[in-house]
This record gives C-alpha cells, sequence and structure tokens, in this order.
C-alpha cells in the first residue's frame, strides 16, 4: 500500500537488497530456535548458507505422534542426536511413550543435557516399564531454572542434588520411593519460587520437609489416582479403599517465609503443614468428596481444612469450595 501510495504522488521506491540469509549466524539461530525442531532441521536444504546453522540452535522440542510414527519418531532423534550440538542447548523438551525402549530413552538424556548451559527441562513420559536412569549432571546444572516432570513412575534420583538457579519445579504422577532420597532432592533446591505437586503417589514416605523459604506459589493437587505397589508399581484394586490407603499417608511439611499464593485441589490422602504462611494473600482450598468417606474421614479432612484456613490469617482472596465447608 505504501508503494502504491508513493507512485501515486510520482516518488520512487528504492527496493533493499537484505535478505534474511545475510543477517548474522547469532540472529538466524535465534529465529530457528522458535520453530519446532523438525521445521528447523528442514531449513538445512534451502541453501549451502543453511545446511549447518539448526545444529547449533538453542532449545530442542520433540513430541512424538501417533503410534504409527513410533519407528519414525525413534530414528529421527537417533539421528539427530549423532549430528546436533548440544554445547549451546538451553532448553529441552521431550515428551513420548516410552515402552521397551527404556535404555535408548536413557542415552537420549545422557546425550542432549548439558549441565553447564541448559536452563529449561521437560520430560512427559508414558508407559515406563522399567526405571529411567537419569545421569548424575542433571541434578547439579547450575543454570537450569525451570524443571517440569511427568512420568507414572518411581523417581530414582542420585545424590547429591544441587539446583542452586532452580526457580520453577513441578512434578506430576511420579511415585516417591522412600524419604532418605525425597530430603536431599528439596534440599537441594534453596532458590524455588514456584512449586507444583500434581498427583504425585507418597505411598512408601512417612514425612518430608521442603523447606523453601524463597517460594511464593504452591500449587498441590491429588487426584483420583490411588497408591501403587511396592512390586510393580500398579494399582492394587483388592485392596480396601477406607483401609490401608487411609492409614498410609505422608506428612508434608512446607515452610515458606514469602509464600503468596496457596492453592489446594484434593481429598487429603496425605497430612499437609504450612509454616511461615502469613503473607499469603491469595488462596484456594477445594476438597474432592469420594463416595467410601465415613464420618470419621469427614472429620478427618475436616481438620485437614480447618488446619489450612488458621494459618492464612492475611489472605485477601479465598475460594472455598462448598465440600470444604460441609467437613
Amino acid at each position: 500500500m505504501q508503494e502504491e501510495h508513493h507512485e501515486e504522488e510520482g516518488e520512487g521506491v528504492e527496493e533493499s537488497d537484505t535478505k534474511i540469509c545475510d543477517l548474522p549466524d547469532e540472529v538466524l539461530q535465534l529465529i530457528l530456535s522458535s520453530l519446532s525442531t523438525k521445521d528447523a532441521f528442514r531449513t538445512s536444504i534451502l541453501s549451502k548458507r543453511w545446511v549447518g546453522l539448526w545444529k547449533e540452535i538453542s532449545k530442542i522440542e520433540l513430541e512424538e505422534g501417533g503410534h504409527e510414527k513410533r519407528e519414525q519418531f525413534l530414528d529421527f532423534v537417533r539421528r539427530l542426536l549423532q549430528v546436533f550440538d548440544c554445547s549451546n542447548l538451553k532448553k529441552f523438551f521431550l515428551s513420548c511413550e516410552v515402552g521397551e525402549d527404556a535404555p535408548q530413552i536413557n542415552q537420549w538424556l545422557h546425550g542432549f543435557i548439558n549441565p553447564i548451559e541448559i536452563e529449561e527441562f521437560k520430560l512427559d513420559l508414558k508407559g515406563i516399564e522399567e526405571p529411567l536412569v537419569f545421569p548424575d549432571h542433571l541434578f547439579t546444572c547450575a543454570a537450569l531454572t525451570k524443571f517440569q516432570l511427568c512420568m507414572n513412575h518411581i523417581f530414582q534420583i542420585p545424590s547429591p542434588v544441587h539446583f542452586v538457579g532452580l526457580k520453577n519445579l513441578i512434578l506430576e504422577n511420579i511415585i516417591f520411593p522412600d524419604s532418605s532420597t525425597r530430603q536431599p532432592f528439596f534440599y537441594g533446591c534453596p532458590c524455588l519460587e514456584e512449586l507444583a505437586l500434581l498427583n504425585c503417589s507418597w505411598v512408601n514416605v512417612k514425612s518430608v520437609w521442603i523447606p523453601s523459604p524463597l517460594l511464593q506459589k504452591l500449587i498441590i493437587q491429588e487426584g483420583a489416582r490411588d497408591y501403587y505397589d511396592d512390586d510393580d508399581n500398579t494399582l492394587d484394586d483388592d485392596e480396601d479403599d477406607v483401609g490401608g490407603r487411609i492409614s498410609n499417608f505422608c506428612n508434608i511439611v512446607i515452610n515458606g517465609n514469602n509464600l503468596k499464593s496457596f492453592s489446594y485441589d484434593g481429598d487429603f490422602k496425605n497430612v499437609y503443614s504450612l509454616y511461615g504462611s502469613a503473607l499469603v494473600i491469595d488462596a484456594v482450598v477445594k476438597v474432592q468428596e469420594r463416595e467410601w468417606w465415613d464420618e470419621g474421614r469427614y472429620i478427618d479432612v475436616g481438620y485437614s481444612v480447618f488446619s489450612f484456613l488458621k494459618g492464612l490469617s492475611n489472605v485477601e482472596k479465598l475460594h472455598i469450595c462448598g465440600v470444604a465447608l460441609l467437613v
């Protein structure tokens, strides 16, 4: 439109000779990092100028498609790992079915994770049949600021854990094996500002202390998911609902002197205690009622809700559901 306007006024339009391929490598790699990994890879066919640019992008995002494309996905990641330069990798996201390919997934984790540069790390793993072996250097990444792990399996954590820069931690569907490994993990995250514990299983953990002096936002969700057997990590259908499951709870203590936002949504399978929560100004307390609850269970849940509310002395915004009021 501007060109037509200038022509109508009799003004000449000077065309620019600048092309995208004339931009510096650093700028082009930043552009490619905003694309999907496959699209960034495809740019290598444009010209000789583009052949190696994608190999030094700062983000890798791998998401498996349908089951019919699994072999194609596995082959793509294998070839990618062979030619990609991981020294500049800052963000790594992987979402896939593990199945019988746990050794190969372990190889990917060891190959892609650069302990010096990695800043964001997200895993969404399904269908895990045998334990994954996370590389030890993952848990000592000084630059890591965001860690998100979703997997319906035991979370084996090596020692030591030094997430000195970690600010955002999301753990979803994972199974904590025992108390001895949980304590060092949370003690190794001194700079946490946001923490989400979503449908995690603490069946083998009696108590855990989460010291987070800088924590500002806490989200806890406990869905209909129940506890798992130690032997095969599967739900024991023969276990009595009211019997073993409720008695095998975990005492979870969160110490956050700077906590400002808190949200709980679940049926109080575990006992949560908030210390240093006087600064919370925005809180949500939702209770998911179960058909098998008896009078004693209502009293226990009511006590948990009351404990939460008693600790929110300065709350300005409070969302509380009807069931929570009932109990």
